[in-house]
């Protein structure tokens, strides 16, 4: 016989503590279930046996649920934890997540991380943040006909979590722009597949319904429309994933250009930061000089002046783990949002 120690089962557990498996099931999966002491009396003994609670697989068997959300990032997780708008949004779901004791598995952008894994048949429900570069992805978790739920991007018959960013581009806009004769420069995330840095046409943007990006540039349009300004596509630049240092490298030479930028349109708070970094080294005044803003209302915008559009970032988050956990009904719900006015405009 092998001497191996055996790993303790539910069952075992059970008949060891003198309780039901159910008993010791609550205790890992509803706590509410129990009184404290009884709970942190199981929990304490199923430490010292090795036992760490019971497998998601016997529960999804029995049950039908694993008690995982999936959530799939549109950028690599790497991106995501540096981004602060992204640590944001995952630190609302999160919130909502540990108060229904259920848990979060963050799924990988690339179709190639679910080679031989079949990681998309452990979630119960699925969050989508934006649209993957990959689109073969969605077609994974679409093809579980589980709940899904899409945020800053729209699937058809899916439900999602927005809010206006063609009406608050618009209204920041206006106000940005103070004559026909502003040189305005969009700074954008990402418009269309292509790498390239400014756009060559509009043949090849991604729709409205794609991306949050594509509605913010059709905000800015109408305001550029509206003043009076044509729409110069070498003025249209996308921003890639770019660190700090290089983005502060090419904006330096966006500002230092002989023709003189009076409006930077910036579709984020982490690019708007930036150039605020920039024209200050730079010496160029604000707003009478150069005139900044950005998008999402980030702790640091208002910490350095910055003029601009405040989203609910964590209720998004918040909304979307409602919707993917049945709390409330599976619908499209849009948030609102703020333009605040600081010095940079």
């Amino acid at each position: 016989m092998s001497s191996e120690r055996r790993k303790p089962t539910l069952k075992t557990v059970a008949a060891h503590l003198g309780v039901s498996t159910a008993t010791v099931s609550n205790a890992f999966n509803r706590p509410n279930q129990l009184s404290q002491s009884l709970r942190e009396k199981i929990l304490a003994e199923c430490e010292t046996l090795g036992y760490t609670g019971p497998s998601i697989t016997a529960r999804s068997l029995r049950t039908g649920k694993t008690g995982v959300i999936g959530v799939l990032l549109a950028d690599s997780l790497a991106y995501n934890f540096t981004d602060p708008v992204a640590t944001e949004f995952l630190a609302g779901i999160s919130k909502t997540l540990d108060a229904a004791h259920v848990n979060m598995l963050l799924l990988p952008s690339n179709h190639e991380n679910y080679q031989n894994t079949q990681v998309e048949t452990i979630p119960d429900s699925f969050i989508v943040y934006g649209k993957p570069m990959d689109p073969s992805v969605i077609n994974l978790i679409l093809r579980q006909h589980k709940p899904v739920v899409s945020v800053d991007f729209s699937l058809p018959d899916i439900p999602s979590v927005n809010v206006d960013n063609f009406t608050a581009c618009y209204e920041i806009a206006k106000h940005a722009i103070r004559s026909p004769n502003d040189n305005v420069l969009i700074l954008g995330l990402r418009l269309e597949p292509s790498t390239s840095m400014s756009l060559a046409n509009l043949s090849s943007l991604y729709t409205s319904e794609e991306s949050v990006s594509r509605c913010r540039f059709e905000g800015y349009k109408k305001a550029l429309a509206e003043s009076g300004i044509d729409l110069a596509y070498e003025n249209v630049w996308q921003i890639h994933d770019l660190d700090e240092a290089s983005l502060k490298t090419m904006l330096r030479g966006a500002l230092a250009n002989p023709k003189k930028v009076d409006v930077l349109l910036c579709m984020s708070d982490k690019i708007a930061l930036a150039a605020l970094d920039v024209a200050n080294e730079l010496g160029l005044s604000m707003p009478d000089t150069l005139r900044v803003v950005g998008f999402d209302g980030i702790p640091k915008a208002a910490q350095a002046g910055l003029t601009t559009i405040a989203q609910p970032i964590m209720k998004k988050g918040q909304v979307a783990a409602q919707m993917a956990l049945g709390h409330i009904p599976y619908e499209t719900v849009q948030l609102d949002t703020e333009l605040v006015v600081r010095t940079s405009s």
